[in-house]
């Protein structure tokens, strides 16, 4: 079960990009983007989350920067089922997902909208702020992959997050690792108000400043 909603730029044309290895256009469109660095300084590892059983939680999809044609693959109604179920235990429905493509810049970008007091159980210890993040990652990722799959490899290269806008702060928490990312890697650099600031890693722990670490968890609230 899910909803659609279709955004101002939701009529775009489709956008001309040459058909590449998915490789090759992952590294290409990750050139400049906050999260899912080639080679990041700083990350939590996370253990992986099967495919979920739950009841799917309604999934509600906003559309910028996508050609009809490309929102029709990202409407694959059996994708956005196993994204609604694997959302199912993190998030109070419904499930907010903003689907975009910048044709300028060649990113396209999968993110979880997480509204005030819609998280469930995503904030971690005083010892580990992020890898609650981690399965909503890992289901972003699975719906991501399951659209390449089935219509267009590209789709592989869209980056996945979780955008959070509290007040006068904004969050988006990114993943990395291999390309594409799975979700595992939770990456420890989170654009803050548009500045990256990353945690200090300790073996397999990171951490942030008091000031830090509160402002992102109440965004994971």
């Amino acid at each position: 079960m899910f909803l659609l909603l279709i955004g101002a730029f939701g009529c775009a044309p489709d956008v001309d990009v040459p058909v590449t290895s998915v490789a090759q256009t992952a590294k290409s469109s990750a050139v400049a983007e906050p999260s899912e660095g080639s080679q990041p300084s700083v990350s939590v590892k996370a253990a992986p989350v099967p495919e979920s059983n739950n009841m799917a939680v309604p999934v509600v999809l906003i559309w910028e920067g996508l050609s009809p044609l490309h929102q029709s693959f990202f409407s694959d109604e059996p994708a956005i089922e196993q994204l609604g179920r694997d959302l199912a235990a993190y998030v109070i429905p419904p499930a907010n997902v903003y689907v975009s493509f910048d044709s300028q810049r060649h990113i396209g970008r999968i993110l979880l909208r997480l509204l005030p007091n819609t998280g469930l159980e995503l904030v971690g210890s005083e010892q580990d702020v992020l890898s609650g993040v981690s399965p909503i990652l890992q289901g972003l990722a699975r719906y991501r992959d399951a659209v390449a799959s089935r219509y267009d490899t590209r789709v592989a290269a869209f980056h996945i997050g979780v955008d959070s806008y509290r007040g006068s702060t904004h969050c988006r928490f990114g993943a990395s690792g291999p390309r594409p990312p799975d979700g595992t890697v939770v990456d420890a650099c989170v654009l803050l108000n548009g500045q990256r600031v990353c945690g200090e890693q300790s073996g397999a722990d990171v951490s942030f400043t008091t000031d830090t670490a509160d402002r992102l968890r109440a965004c994971l609230r």
